[in-house]
């Protein structure tokens, strides 16, 4: 299934509850950026207990953090969380029991890969994990350009691992959706192209029906 997951970078509890309530008719998931300063340079808002009272959809945790089990026992008891995507390369050495402890929880589990990272790193978690996030942006900032390299990380993936869902991140909007649904990403992550201007969930609607028609001329 191909899937619109909103990215939700904010500063403040404010922002958070605008946006995520902006678009809870038009999507079943969320993504909630969460950044810590240290594995990057900037810093975002996301509370629990706020995610736990007030979100009326599913969650997804992107975990930009140094230390994602630390950041990942704030989250155990927030319902609304399915899914936790961990940074490769916040640990390498310690990746894949990073994966086992995250699984624990009851979570998914998706590994996402900066632009950097050779992709062949995915080859010996591929069984533990649930899907595979290619970052098209360097991470923790909104409203950078697009790295065009990923495509051709995404088209490797998709030739290796034909069932794997795939998600891009990053500099996801209407110009870049096509060649990234047709390089063979399923899951894709806007955050400005949704959140930068005009009505939040219109703009949801009219990448739905973008990638609907690019679907259907496969």
């Amino acid at each position: 299934m191909i899937q619109i997951i909103p990215s939700i970078l904010v500063q403040n509890k404010e922002e958070f509850l605008q946006q995520t309530r902006a678009v809870t008719a038009v999507v079943s998931m969320v993504q909630i950026d969460i950044a810590d300063g240290k594995f990057v340079e900037t810093t975002t808002w996301a509370d629990p207990l706020v995610v736990a009272a007030k979100l009326e959809i599913d969650c997804e945790l992107h975990l930009m953090v140094a230390d994602p089990l630390t950041e990942a026992r704030k989250w155990e008891q927030v319902p609304q969380v399915k899914r936790v995507l961990v940074h490769y390369e916040s640990d390498p050495a310690q990746i894949m029991n990073i994966i086992g402890q995250l699984r624990s929880y009851g979570w998914e589990v998706s590994v996402a890969l900066n632009i950097e990272t050779p992709i062949a790193v995915i080859d010996p978690l591929v069984a533990e994990i649930d899907c595979v996030q290619c970052m098209s942006v360097h991470p923790g900032k909104q409203h950078q350009p697009f790295l065009p390299a990923v495509i051709e990380r995404i088209k490797n993936l998709r030739a290796k691992y034909p069932t794997l869902p795939i998600a891009a991140d990053g500099g996801v909007n209407a110009e870049t959706i096509p060649p990234l649904l047709k390089a063979g990403a399923t899951r894709f992550g806007p955050g400005s192209a949704v959140f930068g201007h005009g009505d939040p969930a219109e703009n949801v609607r009219k990448l739905q029906k973008l990638i609907h028609r690019l679907t259907l001329k496969k």
